[in-house]
């Protein structure tokens, strides 16, 4: 079942979904308008969306979900004023300390 925090933006209406099952996080934020300004930037820790529209503005950070990381299959689609985000996770993979620190 994917896990849905409950997000409340205004203007903008935000949804944020991740699915265990796919692995995937995806956002939706309704701009209502296809004339907003729209930026999109990840890495593997987070995602930054900026949207100007009108003289209102979204900027949010949303971090990657708890133990996951954001992988190099992500996709930014604005269509119909409404902006969806999609990012790959896979697990957070720990490097373990080489030698003898006895």
């Amino acid at each position: 079942m994917p896990f849905a925090p409950p997000v409340e933006t205004d203007p903008f209406r935000t949804r944020v979904v991740y699915d265990r099952s796919t692995e995937r996080l995806r956002i939706a934020v309704d701009a209502v308008d296809g004339d907003a300004d729209v930026s999109v930037a990840a890495d593997s820790n987070r995602v930054r969306i900026h949207l100007e529209r009108a003289g209102d503005v979204y900027d949010r950070t949303i971090p990657s979900p708890s133990h996951r990381r954001f992988t190099d299959d992500r996709e930014a689609v604005f269509n119909n004023g409404v902006l969806t985000v999609t990012l790959e996770t896979a697990p957070l993979q720990f490097s373990r300390a080489v030698g003898g620190g006895r």
